[in-house]
């Protein structure tokens, strides 16, 4: 499995209008209230974005969005900021903003339960009061920082930080310090401070890690006294930076604890897979599951409830709103926002479809699914070229081929929230018979594929994991095509790119997970895909379509 490359994860970074962004912040802090540390910690999320974009983009202002972030750091490990200039600070912005500026929305916040407060709760235990110096690794590093910093002053412990953007491929990154940057970091050499390198992670590489770090060295700073803090286990001979393990063990290395993971410790996790055994337990064929790439589940000691993190801020705050949309629908479970970016979900009791559950009444339910979200979850922005160029790429690296259609094979004119998730044991047949769909809100504009689309991308999902036939498919989308008016036409050509990009994720998994009892399961799934892959080649072929 080694070279494997696949397009699995698309970019989320948004290019935005500079004047609406720092009025947004301006807004987010007029809103800010002591007595409401909701609106504390969305004001903190925000103007960790806007400090990333405008240091990103070199702004003349950057350094007073860095000052905003340390004031909102400051109020929500508990000390009072200063709030006359946080306002001042925040019209300063919003009075010279760049025209445009590229916003990226931090993964971990929107989909991996990482909580600002887990790196304030990490320096409580920092030991000494040796001044600290903390490198952020933008994006989601800024605002661990700022907060890790503030945590460090409420301590008495002197503490300052700066941000980088490790550059290059994602295998192999590297750090270029600024002059100032560099000045920065000899001086705190000079005063003795240990150096932290801050993010989540590490990913598949570790190279952001290591190349912050190795920026710090050829400064003069020596490896002991530089610490990496993220949030999850390492085993250097796991990553895919060049000479890991020698690289990684020269420093040391430090995972935070999760705070939303000890909120709910009394709960059952149903994180990584966890959740098969409880509701799959014993069918020969089990959904295969990248487990590293799992949002945090837990099912509630009273069984009455299913937790699920969702996101902090405006991310998690849309999810919840479809998930609110769908159950007033009767197409899934009543949701409630139980903070910290999770979501409280009624358990549905009943039992998980599979294949030899397909009937006309089940694909009657999918089509009028289909047809509901076409309506009501419609995406106003235009297709960027991703989708087409994951496709194109994946499917050359799968079949040797390149792809057979022009660049107008997805073009749509209605984009849509797809579910993304429409393989049999997502639906769950209540005990009252009806059948209810979960996990419906998140994946369809998370950071993997596919993004906003057309719905035949859910069509086409529904038909691969249900392993249709050609007379459930037809009658699958007739009903569609009565039910939304729109006639599904290119549902061959979205088969294929679905069957594409799950076989890529496959792939992707096999090489990225740790969890050695996941493969097997990973390699069926994959040959599976793969030779759905064929078939929809073969038809096509014979359809004189390519």
């Amino acid at each position: 499995m080694a070279g494997v490359n696949r397009i699995v994860f698309r970019q989320t970074a948004e290019t935005v209008s500079g004047q609406a962004l720092t009025r947004r912040l301006l807004d987010a802090i007029s809103k800010f209230s002591r007595c409401d540390p909701g609106t504390v910690l969305d004001a903190l999320l925000l103007a960790g974005e806007v400090e990333c974009a405008l240091g990103d983009c070199g702004w003349g202002s950057a350094p007073k969005s860095a000052e905003i972030t340390d004031l909102l750091s400051s109020e929500f490990v508990g000390n009072d900021c200063d709030e006359k200039r946080l306002k001042a600070l925040a019209h300063e912005l919003a009075e010279y903003p760049p025209e445009t500026a590229r916003i990226s929305h931090p993964e971990g916040f929107a989909y991996y339960a990482l909580h600002p407060g887990d790196f304030a709760d990490a320096m409580a235990d920092a030991g000494s009061r040796v001044p600290v110096a903390l490198v952020g690794i933008r994006s989601v590093g800024t605002t661990l920082s700022g907060v890790a910093c503030a945590a460090l002053r409420r301590r008495g412990v002197r503490a300052s930080r700066i941000t980088v953007r490790p550059a290059g491929h994602p295998y192999n990154r590297a750090t270029e310090l600024s002059s100032d940057q560099r000045d920065w970091v000899r001086k705190h050499r000079h005063d003795g401070s240990r150096f932290m390198v801050v993010d989540e992670g590490p990913g598949l590489s570790g190279s952001s890690f290591l190349s912050v770090a190795e920026s710090l060295m050829r400064e003069g700073v020596g490896a002991d006294s530089i610490t990496l803090l993220g949030t999850r286990d390492v085993d250097p001979g796991q990553l895919c930076a060049s000479n890991a393990v020698s690289r990684w063990n020269r420093f040391a290395w430090r995972r935070v604890s999760s705070r939303i993971s000890q909120r709910f410790q009394h709960s059952t996790s149903l994180s990584g897979g966890a959740w098969r055994k409880f509701f799959l337990h014993g069918r020969a064929e089990q959904p295969a599951y990248w487990p590293e790439m799992d949002g945090a589940k837990y099912w509630s000691a009273d069984r009455e409830n299913v937790f699920k993190f969702e996101g902090l801020g405006e991310s998690g705050s849309k999810i919840r709103q479809r998930s609110r949309v769908l159950h007033e629908a009767g197409f899934g479970a009543r949701v409630e926002d139980a903070g910290d970016g999770m979501s409280c979900y009624d358990f549905v009791a009943g039992r998980p479809l599979d294949r030899s559950d397909l009937s006309r009444l089940v694909l009657d339910r999918i089509a009028e699914y289909c047809a509901f979200r076409t309506r009501e979850f419609s995406h106003d922005g235009v297709a960027d070229g991703q989708f087409e160029e994951m496709v194109r790429f994946n499917f050359s690296q799968e079949t040797g081929r390149q792809w057979p259609m022009g660049a107008e094979s997805f073009r749509t004119d209605h984009l849509v929230i797809a579910d993304g998730r429409m393989a049999p044991h997502e639906w769950i047949r209540s005990q009252d018979g009806t059948l209810i769909k979960v996990d419906a809100s998140q994946h369809g504009d998370d950071h993997f594929f596919p993004g906003p689309t057309d719905i035949l991308w859910d069509l086409a999902g529904a038909i691969v994991e249900w392993n249709m036939d050609a007379d459930a498919e037809q009658y699958l989308l007739s009903r569609f095509r009565a039910k939304s008016g729109i006639v599904p036409n290119r549902t061959q050509l979205f088969s294929m790119a679905y069957s594409t990009f799950r076989a890529s994720y496959c792939k992707m998994a096999l090489m990225g997970t740790g969890v050695e009892c996941e493969k097997p399961w990973l390699e069926r799934a994959y040959l599976f895909y793969r030779e759905k892959i064929d078939d929809s080649v073969r038809q096509l072929e014979t359809a004189g379509v390519i």
